[in-house]
């Protein structure tokens, strides 16, 4: 006869974490009985999967039947008994006074404070006892810091600090211990990254930075962990430190962290959530954007649908994050979800992504449906149908965020119904992404104003107005990079020099944007540069085909907002200037084909180019190798002249496919100019040909 087992109910990872907090062997039992009760595994299946006996599995399936609850599978807390001999009463005073004099010092150090604490019976102490106790009183210490209070906690929380906006601080352990009442995700995890950066500042201690002051070890290790995001061996190589002593300094913050914590989020946790949500910002640091703000709600509120889009570092997250605040404070229900790369960026993930967020406010159909159904087995339609009654049912603001990482062609039938919901207002959607998706006249998120850059800048020794307007220049506003640069000179204090931010844009716009475009942008960007404030778009054919660049890579860059096209002009995002220059710079050859190029130009429309200030010179030197070719072969004489029409006959046809866009008539236009005043190289072949002797006919009458 089979055994029956109590039911087992279904939890994630984040409810057995609230349920056991960090049990790890009662979350290991609970999965050893998922995989025999639910799963339908045997007993010896779950014991190798899970690396235990199979006499563990039949204790715990033993337990569970004779208890029926989830209590059976709680580890048991041994209960320590006091053994300690009667003559460290003597000496334990002494050696936590000393302790507690400094918590950061070595054995050592200790002993021979509490030797002299003890005054003439300090001989009788000796190093082993010392030790000895002292290792049970800092376990003590350790042990007061653990589950009980908020030490694990804020260790945990810490890492998510760089967060923006804090949704997922939000969700955390310590932001649910601390801010129970409060149901807005996205509130509580800004309440608590405000409070601990607040913890963090009040680390530092008084005076100049100073890496040999042990006072400091603290403020260093944990600013530059958890605010900078330097590794644990570059903070240890820099403060000279052994792995032990970091270990103490870095665990005497954190418990002064977890100590203060409380006492700092009580201000603003005192009156009414709704009065905090009202007087708080619901974004860290979110500075400005007033007059964006209003002009997307007003759409979103108009239209159901708003694009953001921009550049890496622009605040589009964090303006998105301040809109669906505003109205979670208002009674909508927000479903957020980050398109991140993987899985999450199908049609599956986003379905996963909103039923989570659904679930959290309270409506758990489709996170239920989700749950009971693996993965690979999820009837898509199905789950898209249920999440479509769901939004007629409770309508919702659906915000999709780093959109331009789904996958369009498993997303666009998921994307066509919420569109479809929209029209019925049971939906309004946030599309936040780094390139622009939507049709529509839906502008480039700008960066901020001078005056509001100014203010990130607070509690800053201010920087001399010609370097201010330079870094402005090459951030062009965006209050990403201007954060990376506060916080780099923050961190170096008095040592910061003025010009120290050159290498911190740098280096932010090589990661972020630089590297991560093609050959062909890169290519394109560097030309425009070299070519800025020269109307030359209506060339462009002429010169994409003359560096072997794509065509389509003018319309990637500008639908990605880092070139731009007024008046025949194309100007580069000023943020990519100096990475523009260093390109151009660094290849010769380039420099010299564009110099050809703008000659060329200059014939068919003068143009002033000021690199090639005589343009007679340029027709009389010699090609050079380096001006040849870029990636392989540059034709010349009648063979480049037929590359070139063959460039502009397919540039007309691409043009009038378009040609409802004012843009490309003009250029349509034009190209039918230049194809007009071009010759015909087969007709100049031919001319040649009569022209010229044949070969074999002079060598035979020679």
């Amino acid at each position: 006869m089979a055994t029956s087992y109590p039911s087992l109910p279904t939890l994630n990872d984040e409810e057995l974490t609230d349920l056991f907090g960090d049990d790890s062997e009662a979350i290991r039992r609970y999965r050893l009985l998922f995989a025999v009760l639910i799963m339908g595994a045997s007993q010896r299946e779950a014991a190798t999967a899970h690396s235990v006996s199979e006499r563990t599995v039949r204790n715990v399936l033993r337990a569970y039947r004779s208890v029926n609850t989830l209590e059976s599978l709680r580890s048991r807390r041994s209960v320590s008994r006091r053994t300690t001999p009667r003559r460290w009463e003597a000496f334990e005073p002494a050696l936590a006074t000393a302790l507690a004099e400094d918590a950061m010092a070595g054995g050592d150090k200790l002993w021979r404070r509490a030797q002299e604490l003890l005054g003439e019976y300090g001989d009788t102490l000796s190093r082993r006892t010392a030790y000895r106790i002292l290792g049970r009183l800092r376990n003590e210490t350790r042990q007061s810091s653990q589950p009980g209070t908020l030490f694990n906690a804020v260790r945990t929380a810490l890492p998510l600090l760089a967060e923006d906006p804090p949704i997922t601080l939000g969700g955390s352990t310590l932001s649910q211990r601390l801010l129970p009442d409060e149901d807005d995700q996205l509130l509580r995890g800004t309440l608590l990254q405000q409070a601990l950066r607040t913890a963090l500042d009040r680390l530092r201690p008084a005076g100049s930075i100073s890496v040999i002051d042990r006072s400091w070890w603290p403020y260093l290790i944990c600013t530059g962990e958890y605010e900078a995001g330097q590794p644990r061996a570059e903070l240890q190589q820099d403060l000279a430190l052994s792995a032990s002593t970091y270990s103490r300094a870095k665990r005497h913050g954190l418990i002064q962290i977890a100590n203060q914590i409380t006492r700092i989020l009580a201000p603003m946790v005192e009156t009414p959530t709704t009065l905090a949500s009202q007087r708080l910002p619901r974004t860290v640091d979110f500075i400005g954007r007033q007059n964006e703000e209003s002009y997307y709600a007003w759409r979103l509120q108009t239209e159901g649908l708003i694009h953001i889009w921009g550049l890496p570092g622009s605040g589009k997250t964090a303006l998105a994050a301040e809109l669906a605040a505003d109205g979670r404070r208002y009674g909508q229900t927000i479903l957020w979800h980050t398109c991140q790369p993987g899985p999450e960026s199908t049609t599956a993930g986003i379905l996963k992504g909103l039923a989570q967020a659904f679930a959290s406010a309270g409506d758990e159909r489709l996170w239920h449906k989700l749950r009971q159904t693996p993965s690979d087995m999820w009837d898509l339609p199905a789950m898209m149908e249920l999440l479509r009654e769901q939004l007629l049912a409770r309508p919702a603001v659906i915000v999709i965020d780093n959109a331009h990482r789904a996958v369009v062609e498993d997303t666009s039938a998921l994307f066509e119904m919420l569109k479809a919901l929209v029209s019925r207002r049971a939906a309004r959607i946030m599309i936040v992404s780094r390139t622009c998706l939507e049709s529509g006249d839906w502008e480039v998120l700008p960066g901020l104003t001078e005056r509001e850059c100014r203010l990130l800048w607070t509690g800053l020794p201010p920087l001399p107005d010609e370097q201010w307007q330079a870094l402005y220049k090459a951030t062009a506003g965006l209050p990403h990079p201007l954060r990376r640069v506060a916080t780099a000179y923050r961190r170096s204090g008095e040592f910061a020099r003025p010009n120290d931010w050159r290498e911190e844009v740098a280096a932010w716009v090589q990661d972020e944007i630089w590297d991560r475009l093609s050959d062909y942008e890169r290519r394109l960007l560097t030309v425009a540069h070299a070519f800025e404030g020269r109307p030359w778009a209506s060339h462009a054919p002429l010169v994409l085909a003359a560096l072997a660049i794509k065509a389509e890579a003018i319309e990637q860059v500008q639908l990605s907002g880092l070139l731009t096209m007024k008046d025949s002009c194309m100007h580069v995002h000023s943020a990519l200037q100096s990475s523009a220059k260093a390109a151009l710079e660094a290849d010769v050859r380039l420099n010299s084909l564009l110099k050809a190029l703008a000659a060329t130009i200059a014939e068919t429309a003068p143009v002033d180019v000021e690199e090639v200030p005589h343009k007679a010179e340029v027709t009389k030197v010699a090609p050079t190798p380096s001006s040849e070719n870029t990636d392989g072969e540059l034709p010349t004489g009648l063979d480049l002249l037929a590359r070139v029409r063959d460039v502009l006959e397919h540039s007309a046809d691409y043009l009038g496919r378009n040609a409802e866009d004012g843009v490309a008539r003009r250029l349509l236009n034009e190209l039918e100019t230049l194809q007009a005043a071009l010759p015909d190289p087969a007709g100049l072949n031919e001319k040649t040909r009569k022209s010229v002797p044949d070969p074999q006919s002079v060598s035979s009458s020679s």
